[in-house]
């Protein structure tokens, strides 16, 4: 394996976007938008099926959009086609509901490439097939990859009877703090790859894998942050696998990183990477800043009241967290912002704020531009210095 100072021996592979983001709201698109069009970039927008989900399977949180009101919502708007729909982390036990209701294997596979077709009709570009979790926990790497390969299948077929292409994305672990054993990441996507081969489907575009990032309560707690080092040197050594196949290597949890950091994992081979919960967290304390600004604080504490009932912060904390209610409602803040509830709250702020000339939501969606920049940049800037393929840093 090579070490963390030198250019790759492979090509760099092409990727479509350097930079996936989470549609926490309707803020967080028409945010990813402006800034796509102000830094001359594509974007991915990543909806898991939690936030968006086709209309047979009930939709999701995020503004109740279902996945075709999601797909005419951003295609409605984006003229230039700068934005890129992109599903994250689709595959079986994904959808909260699955679980809730005990599904079995077949049927949350079913359920999952349902899921997925509505995705293909509505033109989604990517797909992350992602069959890490099963019923009750992590599905081992054998019934992992035979599910994706399945899934997979499945798909293509889907979208050629659809006159339709679209590009894959594939992983088999839920996210943790540490990377990847490059030769045991080496040896698992040779084997799906020589699975997918057997079948006659398409490489990926994307594998993800570990990377030493991992979010917990509002930070990041991967092993990038407290030892970057030994972090680099692993992560050099499975861009060197993905590159090798000709496949782009992508991040996921980068959220609450520097921008430092950002060119970092970007300069040791990381070629694309995704953040969502940050820009959800962003949005809910620029909320909360200006309703402390406009002395609102009946406001205040009904929405905090209302995020921290949700209990949706459950998910990102830590078993000795010491986090107060108030942080935990920060961090459950956007999960609300689809109730009806939220929506009295939000009426109330916008017409004293109107009446301060202050518009509310171009005041959210400045925070959310800020922060989605704070990727993109960085991105930016190592793309920049790498004009071709392979080129030293």
């Amino acid at each position: 394996m090579s070490d963390s100072t030198r250019p790759s021996a492979f090509p760099t592979p092409e990727v479509p976007s350097r930079l996936g983001v989470g549609p926490m709201s309707r803020n967080a698109v028409d945010a990813a938008l402006n800034v796509a069009d102000r830094l001359d970039q594509k974007l991915m927008l990543i909806p898991s099926r939690r936030q968006v989900e086709a209309a047979s399977q009930g939709g999701g949180y995020v503004e109740g959009w279902d996945t075709a009101a999601f797909a005419e919502y951003v295609r409605g708007n984006d003229a230039d086609g700068r934005l890129l729909l992109c599903r994250d982390h689709g595959g079986p036990y994904q959808s909260a509901g699955e679980r809730d209701r005990r599904l079995t294997p077949e049927q949350a596979m079913s359920s999952a490439l349902e899921s997925y077709q509505e995705d293909i009709r509505n033109g989604f570009d990517l797909l992350h097939i992602d069959t890490s979790m099963d019923l009750d926990g992590v599905a081992d790497d054998r019934v992992a990859i035979d599910r994706a390969v399945e899934l997979y299948g499945q798909c293509v077929e889907y979208a050629r009877g659809q006159g339709r292409e679209v590009m894959f994305e594939i992983g088999f672990e839920d996210q943790g703090r540490d990377t990847n054993d490059p030769f045991e990441f080496q040896e698992l996507l040779g084997t799906a790859l020589d699975r997918l081969g057997k079948a006659g489907l398409p490489l990926p575009t994307f594998v993800v894998a570990q990377t030493g990032t991992k979010v917990v309560e509002t930070r990041n707690t991967g092993g990038v942050v407290v030892a970057p080092s030994a972090v680099g040197v692993a992560v050099r050594a499975l861009a060197d696998v993905t590159e090798r196949h000709g496949i782009a290597l992508k991040a996921h949890n980068c959220d609450y990183l520097s921008e430092t950091t950002v060119e970092y994992l970007a300069a040791k081979g990381v070629h694309a990477l995704n953040v969502a919960p940050e820009f959800g967290v962003v949005e809910t304390r620029a909320f909360i800043a200006l309703l402390r600004e406009l002395g609102l604080g009946i406001q205040l504490e009904r929405f905090l009241a209302l995020a921290y009932a949700s209990g949706s912060w459950r998910k990102w904390m830590t078993e000795d967290t010491t986090a107060t209610d108030y942080e935990r409602a920060v961090i459950a803040g956007h999960y609300v912002y689809n109730t009806e509830h939220f929506r009295d709250i939000k009426a109330a702020v916008q017409h004293e704020a109107r009446s301060r000339g202050v518009d509310v939501d171009a005041r959210l969606r400045t925070a959310i531009e800020a922060s989605i920049e704070n990727y993109a940049r960085p991105l930016s800037a190592v793309e920049r210095r790498v004009p071709v393929a392979g080129s030293a840093l």
